[in-house]
């Protein structure tokens, strides 16, 4: 029977889902649309379609920053819960929480409207180029967080069998002494 703990599963996934979402719609924004738009478009057309744009992302962009935020924090508690070192995984993972909240900041700044973050906005396309790299790197990142998570996993699994084997084994055969004995007895009449 699979032995699967639903809960770890499903924020995997949608921490997963949401990362993909956000970071998709920036390189299409980056790669695609806003040179299309430039191509195509008269500066006034690219204006109101970067307004209209921010308006409808902007949802997409809160609702993926939320799941990351909340589906982050319970990854998290269910890495340690499965004894994985805080060395060297802190120190690795602390980068990547960084990068992972520059890139939401980052989305958020440029799907709202705040006159705060005009200047970002005008500058959309540094911006985006800033947070696909940030991706990229929380990416590679992420892949060695795995490995040691994987890697602390295989590692517990290895030492069970020894401890209990090391320690079982004594306790089997004292066990499996005193039985002999002890039926040896019953039998003999002593």
């Amino acid at each position: 029977m699979l032995d699967i703990d639903f809960v770890s599963l499903i924020s995997r996934w949608l921490h997963i889902l949401s990362a993909m979402v956000m970071a998709g719609g920036a390189v299409y924004i980056r790669v695609a649309l806003m040179p299309a738009a430039k191509s195509a478009l008269p500066e006034d057309l690219q204006k109101s379609l970067r307004v209209q744009l921010a308006a409808r992302w902007k949802m997409v962009v809160h609702a993926s920053a939320g799941l990351l935020l909340v589906t982050g924090g319970v990854n998290f508690i269910i890495t340690f819960s499965d004894g994985v070192a805080p060395l060297p995984y802190h120190p690795i993972f602390l980068p990547k929480l960084l990068m992972g909240l520059t890139v939401i900041f980052i989305a958020i700044a440029l799907s709202g409207s705040s006159p705060g973050y005009a200047k970002m906005r005008d500058n959309a396309a540094k911006w985006l180029k800033v947070t696909i790299t940030l991706v990229v790197l929380i990416v590679l990142i992420s892949g060695v967080l795995k490995s040691l998570h994987q890697k602390s996993l295989i590692d517990a699994a290895k030492e069970t069998p020894e401890s209990l084997t090391t320690d079982d084994a004594a306790t089997t055969d004292a066990a499996t002494t005193d039985d002999a004995a002890t039926t040896d007895a019953a039998t003999t009449g002593s």
